[in-house]
């Protein structure tokens, strides 16, 4: 019996990893954001409307309910702290997370500003 539950995961497995593979292969086909696009668009444009709109307490609002979240997820509240507040200083000083397509749109991405930089 280990030997058939072995070969039954081991499939499961290639069958995920191939799904897996078509999947990324329809996403980057149809240019469709992941979750993750989506999520540093969102967390960009959060955070630079709410300071271009002179909105900080607003914004340290919402900063503080998604800690909030994070360290019921388990993370460290002091470290989330500090990375959201990283976060944020560097988008006052002009610097963007968001990723974009590199010419060619052969689905290969490099943050902006790392061009050069070895991706």
């Amino acid at each position: 019996m280990p030997g058939r539950k072995r070969q039954g995961r081991e499939e499961r497995l290639r069958k995920q990893r191939e799904y897996q593979r078509a999947y990324n292969r329809r996403i980057a086909r149809t240019r469709a954001p992941d979750r993750d696009a989506i999520a540093r668009e969102l967390l960009h444009y959060a955070i630079t409307e709410n300071l271009r709109l002179g909105r900080e307490e607003e914004m340290w609002t919402l900063a503080a309910s998604v800690i909030e979240r994070l360290v019921a997820r388990g993370y460290d509240r002091a470290a989330t702290e500090e990375t959201f507040s990283a976060i944020v200083d560097r988008y006052e000083a002009g610097w963007t997370f968001q990723r974009r397509l590199l010419p060619g749109g052969d689905g290969d991405e490099v943050a902006e500003g790392d061009a050069g930089r070895g991706g």
